[in-house]
């Protein structure tokens, strides 16, 4: 299965490639296939951290515009051009939410840092109900560029390398977010708890 999955990726990639070609080469029009196949996928992406459906559509219709006028900066050795849409709608959606004002942080006096990694685990699988609307409301609470980087990896599947692409950082650094992001949304959703959260 996996072997068909990398077979249609392969075909897509060189048929994104073609028509990135002839785009080059003069054939504007041809970027309109490259937008049939991938704009979705961006659309869907930015809709994860933009929460207004206009704005992410706006955002969308701005990192397809960056990518055309863009294309010639594109190597297919470093990505596919689906990544590096990818990564063109994230800076995209993150130049826009940093013109916006950031939400609050919850404050708590229990530090990330002093939560083990079991008690974070055994927390976040806990999928009742009142745990997920907490989950929601933690996640809503971090900066933009981390909850993208949430969705990019735990919504999305993307692996880590292709990630580090996207938001233009090394897999270590990664590694290391994700983990203290689990441990940060862990403390909050406890806060909220202790002090009897009245809005789930």
């Amino acid at each position: 299965m996996k072997r068909t999955a990398d077979n249609r990726q392969n075909i897509t990639n060189a048929d994104d490639l073609t028509l990135i070609r002839n785009v080059l080469d003069g054939q504007t029009e041809q970027f309109r296939p490259l937008v049939n196949r991938h704009g979705q996928l961006v659309q869907q992406f930015v809709a994860h951290i933009i929460p207004s459906p206009e704005d992410a559509e706006e955002v969308t219709q701005d990192a397809l515009v960056k990518a055309f006028q863009s294309l010639h900066r594109f190597d297919a050795e470093k990505a596919s051009f689906r990544t590096w849409l990818l990564r063109i709608a994230y800076h995209t959606a993150l130049k826009r939410l940093r013109h916006e004002s950031r939400k609050r942080w919850v404050r708590t006096e229990i530090g990330p840092e002093e939560l083990h990694d079991l008690d974070t685990d055994e927390l976040l699988n806990d999928i009742t109900n009142q745990r997920l609307a907490l989950l929601r409301q933690a996640v809503s609470q971090l900066a933009p560029d981390d909850q993208m980087l949430l969705s990019l990896h735990y919504q999305d599947g993307h692996p880590l390398r292709e990630i580090a692409y996207i938001v233009d950082r090394t897999d270590i650094y990664l590694r290391s977010r994700l983990q203290w992001l689990r441990k940060k949304i862990h403390q909050t959703i406890i806060n909220l708890e202790h002090n009897g959260n009245k809005h789930v």
